[in-house]
């Protein structure tokens, strides 16, 4: 489902090279949730930029349900991107000028996906937001923030759902009714999950634990 070959980072400071990422290589299976732990500067966030297409290798590839996503044009990245790759931020960046429900259904606008009807209220009614629908971001609460990123990010049915620090932001019991979620959609929708989480608590609960350091997988 994911497979990163080879994968290195640089950027140029000064007069020389800064190396982000180094020979990182790894394959992820469907149905399933894994996390990817280290100290902060460790890569982590730029790797999950790299898998997402936000950023782009220096060298490497990247293999997305068998497609070599750098490979393809940018328009075919770009449709790609909506129709099989979910994003979740820590901050969640939702729109402030729309309501729940608008910024919710943001990634329909964008897809050629055919999506049932209903599938907005019954998403937003299974993450306890149907009566929140008409909120904008600054009248919820951070867990409702969240959760309204949350079905953004599942609304159009991705096969693929990267989330970087989905807890930060959260208290400890919304963070674990967060993780609890995502364990459950990864297991149960075909649905590959990628998070990025300092919180080894929140990792011991995933299929899988990738630890890096220094821009490198060490286990």
């Amino acid at each position: 489902m994911i497979k990163a070959e080879h994968i290195f980072k640089s950027i140029t400071v000064g007069k020389g090279e800064e190396h982000i990422l180094r020979d990182i290589s790894f394959e992820l299976e469907k149905n399933t949730i894994t996390a990817i732990v280290g100290k902060s500067g460790c890569g982590k966030s730029t790797l999950l930029s790299i898998l997402s297409g936000i950023d782009k290798p220096s060298a490497g590839k990247i293999y997305l349900r068998n497609n070599d996503f750098y490979s393809m044009e940018r328009k075919e990245q770009e449709k790609f991107r909506n129709e099989n790759i979910g994003i979740l931020f820590q901050n969640y960046h939702l729109i402030p000028e729309l309501t729940c429900e608008e910024n919710i259904r943001m990634p329909l606008v964008f897809s050629d996906k055919k999506i049932e009807g209903n599938r907005v209220k019954v998403m937003m009614k299974s993450v306890g937001l149907e009566k929140k629908r008409r909120l904008y971001p600054k009248q919820m609460s951070g867990g409702e923030q969240q959760r309204t990123a949350i079905v953004r990010a599942l609304i159009n049915k991705p096969s693929i759902l990267y989330a970087d620090e989905p807890t930060g932001a959260l208290d400890s019991q919304t963070g674990k009714s967060v993780i609890k979620f995502l364990i459950n959609c990864a297991h149960e929708q075909n649905l590959t999950v990628l998070l990025v989480t300092h919180d080894m608590s929140i990792a011991s609960q995933c299929d899988r634990i990738i630890k890096m350091e220094n821009g490198k997988i060490i286990q």
